[in-house]
């Protein structure tokens, strides 16, 4: 994951969901070089700015995005059931081969559907989604913030990161906001919880990038 999350940035709709997502390709081709990225960060560097929200808690975790693993492992090791989702099938066949001593449920789906995770019919606990909203074309926005929503279980928490900054060239980035979310978030059922610290800089030191977080919980 970038950062917080460069390992969600090759997570996008698949198969260029309509209003714009973005290939896979550079994540199957370099999956070795952004799986060995991902890794070099931790999970507590990424996400130090809503971790205490999670306390000791444990349930059913949703990593949406989740590249190496590095994340869904993480919470593994904290006592939590994780549902793995990556797209990308190379980094996705890495991240299994990292976490294979976990009992990680590693998924093929993407946003805005998310249609293989609501087969499970499962309700999460936590649901995470890092670095990957700004894949997300605005059109398709809507769709997805409510069918977060609905994977959560009551109590159920709702992380996003989001990405400020240009592209790289190689990947475009859609325009984010908090205020968006807290707009969608306000048409919804699910209430924005105050974090201390929302914002940051990018944990890989680019210095026109910087990092958001936003958390809503289920009633």
């Amino acid at each position: 994951m970038e950062t917080p999350d460069a390992h969600a940035e090759l997570y996008v709709a698949a198969g260029g969901e309509a209003g714009g997502g973005m290939s896979y390709g550079p994540y199957n081709k370099n999956a070795q070089k952004f799986f060995t990225q991902y890794q070099s960060l931790t999970f507590e560097q990424v996400h130090s700015d809503w971790l205490p929200q999670l306390d000791k808690k444990t349930g059913l975790a949703l990593d949406v995005g989740a590249g190496s693993g590095r994340d869904a492992l993480a919470l593994a090791e904290r006592g939590w059931d994780v549902v793995a989702v990556e797209p990308a099938a190379e980094l996705r066949r890495l991240g299994e081969a990292a976490t294979a001593h976990c009992s990680i449920q590693w998924v093929d789906d993407s946003l805005p559907d998310l249609s293989e995770i609501r087969k499970l019919s499962y309700r999460f606990d936590l649901v995470l989604v890092s670095a990957v909203w700004m894949h997300l074309a605005p059109t398709s926005r809507e769709r997805a913030f409510r069918i977060l929503t609905e994977l959560l279980a009551p109590s159920g928490m709702l992380v996003i990161t989001l990405r400020h900054g240009p592209g790289d060239g190689e990947r475009s980035f859609h325009e984010v906001s908090k205020t968006e979310l807290d707009g969608l978030a306000r048409d919804s059922v699910v209430m924005p919880v105050t974090l201390q610290l929302t914002s940051s800089v990018d944990q890989l030191q680019r210095p026109d990038v910087w990092w958001e977080t936003v958390l809503y919980r289920m009633p």
